[in-house]
């Protein structure tokens, strides 16, 4: 339990962390636009993945207790009667 809290407070603190170098070293310091859209970018692909994976563990777990979730792009199995 204790390194389950500490790898929360971690990764608040790690985002917190984040967002003050994309505004304080990219934004303001830099003033490369390029730079800060790239880093955007790699940030929504990576929260995309994560979340998509966490769909797909959550949806294996609740499918072993009966719970069906709809799957993504229409693919998946289909009910057959």
């Amino acid at each position: 339990m204790n390194a389950l809290i500490d790898f929360v407070s971690r990764l608040v603190g790690d985002v917190s962390r984040f967002v003050d170098i994309f505004l304080n070293d990219l934004i303001l310091g830099a003033g490369d636009p390029v730079s800060a859209l790239l880093v955007v970018v790699g940030q929504v692909i990576l929260v995309a993945s994560v979340l998509a994976l966490g769909y797909a563990a959550v949806g294996a777990l609740l499918n072993e207790i009966g719970v069906t979730l709809p799957s993504l792009g229409g693919r998946g199995r289909t009910k057959t009667e």
